[in-house]
């Protein structure tokens, strides 16, 4: 067996937007039904960022992940994006590593656009 390594780029290239949107919905419609374990978010702080551990398990799914993603303010002023993340998507039945990938898009496009899209536009004009 084989673990599949995605690239950011290619991970940019396989997962539109609204794909990304449908899976955050189904993942929360999971989650309010029970089927998902999400324990709290594991955090190293350090003295110009931190690190954040996020496990998940979708039980309807069979699918289990880890994100790790920290937050660097100052990052910028070295090239480096302020958020980067990698995802590692593993197999509950046996713990196989099946895919390691890029996780900084998925981590950018997974926040506002799912809560943009359940927001009523005919109710306003602006946002923020």
């Amino acid at each position: 067996m084989d673990t599949l390594l995605l690239p950011e780029e290619d991970v940019k290239k396989l997962v539109s937007m609204d794909e990304a949107i449908s899976a955050v919905e189904s993942a929360f419609r999971e989650k309010a039904l029970g089927n998902v374990q999400m324990p709290p978010k594991v955090y190293l702080f350090y003295g110009n960022g931190d690190l954040r551990v996020m496990p998940c398990y979708i039980k309807t799914g069979e699918i289990s992940s880890v994100k790790i993603v920290n937050s660097h303010p100052r990052n910028p002023e070295k090239g480096l994006p302020t958020v980067m993340a990698v995802i590692v998507l593993v197999d509950p039945e046996t713990g196989f590593p099946k895919a390691i990938m890029g996780g900084t898009w998925i981590t950018g496009i997974r926040t506002g656009p799912p809560a943009l899209s359940q927001l009523n536009t005919s109710q306003g004009r602006t946002l923020g």
